[in-house]
């Protein structure tokens, strides 16, 4: 990707994180509705976030994961359509903005808490983070996340997947 591109996208970016919404933070036994953005090139991680909303199905009634592959065709993972949407790279516009109406429909959702696991930084991942009505936004303690999310958790991607996730239902759980 080049140096112009990613530019024009951190700026739209930044110009999505500035919109309105209605932001509070969210406990996790309070949440009616929770959605999970994820990177899905990763046959690992796919399996992982499906955990993860078996676990959170627990504590609400609907959970909605949104996962992009880096690819122009999207694996065939065994999942519940209903719980996990997938797109791929052929469902972008220019600068890596998604553009499938679920993924709008996804956005437009006003959330009670968004997670988002997009550890390599996927920007069409990120458009869908920095567009999203959530009321609570949790994220990765990065610092192109800083103006996308409300809640950022101190880890490192060496830290490993699970790690970060035991850490965000620790932090909404307890707080």
């Amino acid at each position: 990707m080049n140096f112009l591109i990613k530019y024009i996208a951190a700026y739209q970016i930044k110009k999505l994180c500035a919109l309105p919404r209605n932001k509070q933070f969210v406990k996790l036994n309070d949440a009616k509705t929770i959605g999970i953005l994820f990177d899905a090139t990763d046959s690992n991680t796919f399996e992982t976030v499906k955990k993860l909303i078996e676990r959170l199905k627990e504590y609400t009634k609907n959970v909605h994961a949104i996962g992009y592959v880096d690819e122009k065709i999207t694996p065939n993972y065994s999942y519940i359509k209903t719980d996990i949407d997938l797109f791929n790279k052929k469902e972008l516009k220019s600068f890596y903005q998604p553009q499938s109406p679920y993924i709008k429909t996804f956005m437009e959702d006003e959330k009670d808490l968004l997670i988002d696991i997009n550890f390599n930084n996927k920007l069409p991942l990120q458009f869908i983070a920095a567009s999203s009505k959530a009321k609570c936004k949790v994220g990765i303690h990065l610092p192109e996340n800083e103006p996308i999310h409300d809640v950022l958790i101190a880890t490192t991607p060496q830290q490993g997947l699970d790690f970060y996730l035991q850490q965000v239902v620790k932090y909404l759980e307890t707080v």
